[in-house]
């Protein structure tokens, strides 16, 4: 038996949902997103003060955590560090579900904030199938992505 803990947060907003999709997610609605966010920090704050022991992983998921503006995924990220002790954890991701929503800006940001793995899924690149699956972005974008994770 191990000792280890986990803290997955799950943010349920997309901008559009996939056509193929069977997650749960909500459309991305400003105040809507507002509201859960300001109740989610809320959460991670209780919960932080309850857990006294090292967090070894995190994983932000959805959704698309990366619907998230820069200020918002920073302030969630604050959050998150000040909540809970992450002297151990050995691997934090986010999912970067949909390149459309990754802007150097924001990679960096995550990665500032002590993440050290991105899930960058773009389901395929080529093109004509991303547009038949109803994903706003392209395989050129997807690459994008990737270099903008690894940017310093």
């Amino acid at each position: 038996m191990t000792n280890s803990l986990g803290l997955y947060i799950h943010i349920p907003f997309c901008e559009k949902k996939c056509n193929y999709c069977d997650f749960y997610s909500a459309f991305y609605n400003k105040d809507t997103l507002s509201v859960y966010l300001t109740a989610l920090k809320g959460e991670i704050k209780k919960w932080g003060g309850t857990i006294h022991r090292p967090i070894d992983t995190v994983y932000i998921g959805g959704g698309t955590p990366t619907t998230l503006s820069s200020q918002q995924m920073a302030r969630l990220l604050d959050t998150i560090h000040q909540s809970f002790d992450l002297s151990r954890c050995i691997e934090f991701t986010v999912e970067g579900g949909r390149p459309d929503t990754l802007s150097l800006e924001k990679l960096q940001l995550i990665r500032a904030h002590g993440a050290d793995r991105m899930s960058i899924n773009p389901q395929t690149m080529q093109d004509e199938v991303l547009r038949a699956c109803g994903r706003p972005h392209t395989g050129a974008d997807v690459l994008r992505s990737y270099d903008g994770a690894y940017e310093e």
